[in-house]
């Protein structure tokens, strides 16, 4: 059957802590799936980074061993390998939410549509892959439907809102600097938008980039990314977002500038890697946390999403069989033909 060649290969939050998962990050999961693409050992790939997962869905060579995968990479014992049907029922639970902290959330079915076009866009994706991927994210939208999970949900931004809120207090009254302007940091602008926020400042690479997005929310003052410092030091709340390989703000800087210790601050750190060294944290005015500290507080609510969860486990079954005639059907093609 050729479900056998289709193999999940990464880690998670489940498996490694968030240092551990930078470390991974810099062993180029995705670089490896696209060299061994390109030298013909993979029929197919989609390569999923996300801040707590990074994992490389495969369609392999028929003669390509998957053990010696683990051969390019460093440390290999949080590694989680799945073959065929474990690999499906892995997709099926990570598109439906299930594999997320907060159960159902909706951005991992986004990123895995964004992961797969990308893979459809650069050609190195196989009629396996394609037809999984359907299937996949037909069950993600159908899921979320008929359980109704992610009804009243706690998106990541809202979550990383409110979490904010409950250190801080009012943001009214407060000046808050936004670094990076992907997705998550456009989630939470939507959010605190409709508060009457002393003043937001945004920070990008691209600047033009951050001018459209302050526009498009109609709200930030947009400095430039050499600038991020001074936007440091007029602000109550830092949020950072960037997908920099190693931290953008450091201790050093700060102090060169005057920034520790002269009032309080909160930073909040989004990013994987992570962009703000654990230094900035030493004095007793600045408060810093990462993305693994907004997952604790709100585990408590996620009981109740898992128990929405589980009653509609049968999808994702349905849907499993729906495929493997597929499969079935193809294999009886193959042979009258």
């Amino acid at each position: 059957m050729k479900l056998d060649n289709f193999y999940v290969v990464g880690v998670s939050h489940k498996t490694l802590e968030i240092e551990g998962r930078e470390e991974f990050f810099k062993e180029g999961l995705g670089q490896i799936g696209a060299d061994l693409f390109e030298e013909g050992r993979l029929r197919g790939y989609v390569s999923l980074s996300t801040c707590l997962r990074e994992e490389l869905y495969i369609h392999k060579d028929s003669e390509f061993d998957i053990m010696s995968l683990l051969d390019k990479l460093r440390d290999k014992n949080y590694i989680y390998i799945y073959k065929g049907m474990d690999a499906l029922d892995h997709l099926f639970r990570v598109v439906c939410g299930l594999e997320s902290v907060i159960k159902g959330e909706d951005q991992i079915l986004a990123q895995i549509k964004k992961s797969y076009s990308s893979s459809v866009e650069r050609k190195c994706s196989s009629t396996i892959i394609n037809t999984i991927f359907h299937r996949a994210i037909e069950l993600g939208k159908k899921f979320r439907s008929k359980s109704k999970i992610a009804e009243n949900a706690l998106s990541l931004e809202a979550i990383s809102v409110k979490f904010i809120r409950e250190r801080v207090g009012r943001l009214e009254d407060k000046n808050i600097f936004i670094l990076g302007v992907g997705d998550l940091s456009q989630g939470i602008l939507n959010i605190i938008k409709k508060d009457t926020i002393k003043k937001i400042t945004l920070a990008n690479r691209t600047r033009e980039r951050a001018l459209e997005v302050a526009e498009k929310y109609g709200c930030g003052e947009v400095i430039d990314y050499e600038e991020r410092y001074t936007g440091i030091e007029e602000a109550d709340v830092v949020v950072s977002i960037t997908s920099a390989p190693h931290p953008i703000i450091e201790r050093k800087e700060l102090e060169k500038r005057g920034i520790c210790g002269d009032k309080k601050r909160f930073f909040l750190d989004l990013a994987v890697p992570r962009d703000i060294e654990e230094d900035v944290a030493r004095d007793d005015l600045a408060e810093l946390h990462n993305i693994d500290s907004v997952w604790e507080v709100y585990k408590e609510n996620m009981k109740n999403r898992e128990r929405a969860g589980s009653d509609y486990l049968y999808l994702i079954e349905k849907q499993i069989q729906v495929l493997l005639k597929w499969f079935k059907y193809k294999e009886e093609l193959e042979k009258v033909c």
